[in-house]
């Protein structure tokens, strides 16, 4: 394994090696979704920055591939693959010397860079902030920097993780046990939203308000799980083990919360009040997304109408609810899942080595 420390280093000017450019911005009313179209990348610190993909345009102007990009506001770098878009305050960095693994290591050097400097939101890093700053980079021989290194070393680091994922998905595999072919639901059952769940509000946190930390804030996206930031600004919306559940922007859609988060007050918090796990709320999850359509074109569901929304679960004998089902059924698709993915990982390692 290569190491940071067996190598020189030595302070570069930015601007001295690559090209930092204004990215044109496009607000989100100017674009339209699309699962096969361009990355819409923004100033968030989550998912490699991308919102969403949307559809090209002759009217765009694209960012280059195998760049960086850069946030004003929230100070991250982020490498980008293919081609894109962003939203407002947005930055470019290009070099000839870019790829996918010279990326990924100039995104940690750029961080450390910046690291203590005090940027973030109230003091955006704007592009003429960065390029007249320095970074430290390994060298070579000739004093150059050294991107043959840059490339090994995070090729490593990439084998390294493939493999550590891949035991842990076998090992999740393996203890994932589903007795969906035994079971089967009695009936099926329309239940209100209200009689077998507790809804609670979120509440507002501006972005003035809303201080970085290590706590997820889950707004109303369709993306990352429901996280939009995080942060260190708790509040009275502070819950786990809940779905929280969209009743503006992207609405209906809805994520499994087992970690301590924060919710938006455009996200309900959504609570069985039996048989609440991951794989029953899971079930519910994809129960509720089924009434997407009904909640379209400003006809917001709001917590009346969660807790009127009639919804089908499958019940047992005794007329209960069947968790049991519910839970199997998850945990086989899951086993399902887990197992695919161990295909594409084997595959992975065995091209990388």
């Amino acid at each position: 394994m290569l190491k940071l420390d067996s190598i020189e280093w030595r302070e570069f000017r930015v601007r001295d090696i690559f090209h930092v450019t204004n990215s044109k911005p496009y607000h989100k009313e100017q674009v339209i979704k699309s699962p096969n179209g361009v990355p819409y990348i923004t100033r968030t610190s989550i998912n490699n920055g991308l919102v969403d993909t949307i559809e090209n345009s002759d009217r765009f102007v694209l960012n280059a591939s195998n760049s960086i990009s850069l946030g004003a506001e929230n100070a991250d770098f982020f490498y980008q693959h293919l081609e894109y878009v962003t939203g407002n305050k947005m930055y470019s960095i290009t070099g000839e010397h870019i790829n996918r693994y010279v990326g990924l290591f100039l995104v940690m050097c750029f961080r450390q860079s910046i690291e203590g400097a005090g940027f973030g939101y109230g003091k955006g890093l704007t592009g003429t902030r960065f390029q007249n700053r320095n970074i430290m980079l390994p060298i070579d021989s000739e004093n150059k920097p050294n991107w043959v290194f840059m490339g090994e070393y995070m090729k490593a680091i990439e084998s390294q993780i493939l493999d550590h994922a891949l035991k842990f998905l076998i090992n999740k595999s393996l203890k994932t046990n589903s007795k969906i072919g035994s079971l089967t639901p009695y009936r099926w059952k329309d239940f209100q939203l209200g009689e077998i769940c507790n809804i609670k509000s979120g509440v507002r946190l501006t972005k003035n308000e809303m201080k970085p930390g290590k706590t997820p804030f889950i707004g109303s996206t369709d993306s990352n799980n429901g996280i939009t930031e995080f942060t260190s600004s708790i509040n009275s919306s502070v819950d786990q083990n809940v779905l929280g559940v969209n009743y503006n922007g992207s609405v209906v859609e809805n994520f499994y919360h087992p970690y301590e988060c924060i919710f938006s007050d455009d996200v309900k918090r959504v609570e069985l009040k039996k048989g609440g796990n991951k794989y029953t709320y899971l079930f519910l999850k994809t129960i509720i997304l089924a009434q997407k359509e009904k909640y379209q074109y400003g006809y917001k569901f709001n917590a009346h109408r969660m807790k009127k929304q009639k919804i089908q679960l499958p019940i047992n004998r005794q007329g209960e609810i069947d968790y049991e089902f519910m839970e199997q059924t998850m945990k086989s698709i899951e086993k399902k899942q887990i197992n695919s993915i161990i295909s594409y990982f084997s595959l992975k390692i065995n091209k990388t080595c």
